[in-house]
């Protein structure tokens, strides 16, 4: 018997008293159940089988986002879950290889009462750059195979040559700061692949201040109920299905993001995000039946389901672009983005101020390149200040 009526809503009043930004928590807790669920759940939909393990990346400046506190929040409820195997701290692609083989176990599943083994892990990094390496091309690509949850995968051993994992599955939730992914994901891993498995979820800040906390008797009360919960969340196995109004919903809705994506018009404007945009029904779908586990054990996509997920991916959309701020190939497209960035909080500076603040990024001539290039895309006004004799630049673009 479950103790809360909705463990989202349940784990977001729990974390309410934290400095990370909600959509911080909200994902970290999808990403909860999403490992407590593990392979044991799963969603028939013509010839695919989907499974509700997550790719989630937390993205902000080092320190004033406050990723690795929401992350650590998450880890250590997940480490209460005594079913659940977790990635080794130190994660190389060969450690979490052996994580996966030894978290081999098996269960019943009601729907065809047949023993089905799996390898569920879940992975969680606090600095992505530890776990992806740079240019790790390899790993990338196994992480691309991972995401899919194979029946079988197949790998190459020192010593015993070719060995596999029986039923995979891998749920990762990391974080990092935008000017690592120039040195994690090589310009060809940018839109396809690996990028369009990930939910990008980016902030610039953390969401309060909080300048002193200790849980209350309530709170321990509320973290005891979802560990609670999320035992039992861990207990479910078989399969989702459609309730008529879900997949009504859901299929009107795949019509309406098909004719929009053939028209040119992406739910995430930034060309990077090409792959994204066409896996994104397959995002929908994973967090429909994440969704339904937190609100119940029925195993049933319902309209509630399908308006709650899309509500939280189109969220998260909204910011989503600003992911790899300086990964373009244009020439200072990071600089560029940084002093976007900068004019954009402040509303209003001078040139002399960004030249003082960025002049380990960029020298007069780059500056002026930056300046014609933002007018052109008419999101600056540049005045001359004729008492200082020096530009003024202005945002104008979307706030």
């Amino acid at each position: 018997m479950r103790e809360l009526p909705n463990w989202l809503s349940g784990y977001l009043q729990y974390t309410e008293n934290s400095e990370p930004p909600k959509s911080y928590q909200t994902w970290c807790g999808l990403s909860l159940v999403a490992g407590a669920l593990q392979r044991k759940v799963y969603l028939r939909w013509g010839f695919e089988t989907i499974y509700p393990n997550l790719f989630v990346v937390l993205v902000g400046p080092s320190g004033r986002a406050r990723k690795g506190v929401a992350l650590g929040i998450a880890k250590d409820m997940l480490s209460k879950i005594t079913n659940v195997a977790m990635a080794p701290e130190a994660s190389s692609r060969e450690a979490i290889i052996l994580a996966m083989k030894r978290s081999l176990v098996n269960f019943s599943d009601p729907v065809d009462n047949r023993i089905k083994f799996h390898c569920s892990l879940t992975a969680f990094s606090e600095e992505l750059s530890v776990l992806l390496g740079q240019n790790d091309i390899k790993l990338l690509a196994n992480l691309t195979d991972w995401y899919d949850s194979k029946d079988d995968w197949a790998y190459e051993t020192v010593g015993r040559g070719r060995d596999a994992l029986q039923g995979l599955c891998f749920n990762l939730l990391g974080a990092t700061a935008p000017e690592w992914l120039q040195s994690m994901l090589p310009q060809e891993a940018i839109g396809g692949g690996f990028t369009s498995r990930v939910i990008f979820v980016v902030e610039e800040r953390k969401g309060k201040t909080v300048p002193k906390h200790h849980l209350t008797p309530e709170e321990v009360a509320l973290e005891e109920a979802l560990v609670h919960d999320l035992e039992m969340i861990n207990q479910l196995r078989g399969q989702f299905k459609f309730s008529p109004e879900g997949e009504q919903a859901y299929v009107t809705w795949y019509a309406e993001q098909d004719a929009l994506l053939l028209k040119g018009q992406a739910a995430v404007e930034d060309t990077r995000f090409a792959g994204y945009c066409e896996r994104r029904t397959t995002h929908l779908r994973k967090l429909m039946m994440i969704l339904s586990a937190c609100r119940g054990n029925d195993l049933l996509l319902t309209k509630q389901d399908f308006d709650a997920a899309k509500a939280v991916l189109e969220m998260t959309e909204v910011k989503m672009g600003k992911t790899f701020g300086g990964l373009g190939r244009a020439a200072h497209s990071d600089s560029t983005e940084k002093v976007i960035e900068y004019i954009k909080m402040m509303g209003s500076t001078t040139r002399s101020v960004l030249m003082a603040r960025f002049y380990r990024d960029i020298d007069s001539f780059t500056l002026k390149n930056i300046e014609d290039q933002l007018q052109q895309m008419k999101v600056i006004e540049v005045k001359l200040l004729p008492d200082k004799g020096e530009k003024m630049y202005t945002w104008l673009g979307p706030k």
